[in-house]
């Protein structure tokens, strides 16, 4: 007789691209759900994996954090920092960046606890040095361009101006995502943008 028994359905492999981006996603989504916390059980399951796999593709939970800071920040790069702004002047250009970096922060339910309970967290220290200066070094690069467009006073050091200004900025927003409640959109604008202007010598507003 012919068997009859049904036939095991064959396991879908994802490639291992797809599954870490999975993971990523899933973990975000975890610590947004249970405020910072985060079990590599949990975020398998919600990835539809099993937790040995997600030990094989992050090693541990400090490994995914590191993942999913990273890839909040590469998110943020993408669509703002790495971004060339169009404007006649420097503070018109760096006016509509601010206004989109504080949308990102701001609807993003992600972001308080990336720059809130995961900010200091020491096993993302090389990872976070690491963005800082990247990031530091285009911020500088841009001031020395508007320095030599007449925009900016070239008396100011880029690296050290730049530096001032996204410390700033940075404790502005870490503020305005963790107030309860959260301040009006526009006041927030109007505070970092007038920040942003002053710091650098220009009018504003």
């Amino acid at each position: 007789m012919p068997d009859s028994s049904p036939t095991p359905a064959k396991r879908t492999r994802r490639p291992a691209k797809e599954t870490k981006r999975l993971l990523v996603a899933a973990a975000g989504d975890v610590l947004v759900e249970k405020g910072g916390e985060l079990e590599m059980g949990d975020v398998a399951k919600r990835a539809g994996v099993s937790t040995a796999l997600a030990h094989y593709h992050f090693g541990n939970k400090a490994g995914l954090l590191t993942a999913v800071v990273a890839d909040f920040y590469a998110r943020m790069d993408d669509a703002i920092i790495a971004v060339p702004y169009e404007g006649a002047r420097w503070i018109d250009r760096e006016q509509a960046r601010v206004r989109d970096l504080i949308s990102f922060f701001l609807d993003d339910p992600l972001a308080p606890i990336i720059i809130g309970s995961l900010q200091n967290d020491p096993s993302l220290g090389p990872e976070s040095a690491e963005r800082a200066r990247r990031v530091a070094r285009l911020g500088a690069l841009n001031i020395a361009q508007a320095q030599r467009e007449g925009d900016i006073d070239g008396r100011f050091d880029p690296e050290l101006l730049v530096s001032m200004i996204l410390g700033g900025v940075m404790a502005g927003l870490t503020q305005a995502v963790s107030a309860t409640p959260r301040p009006n959109k526009a006041q927030v604008e109007d505070e970092i943008i007038g920040f942003v202007a002053r710091a650098a010598g220009q009018h504003w507003p």
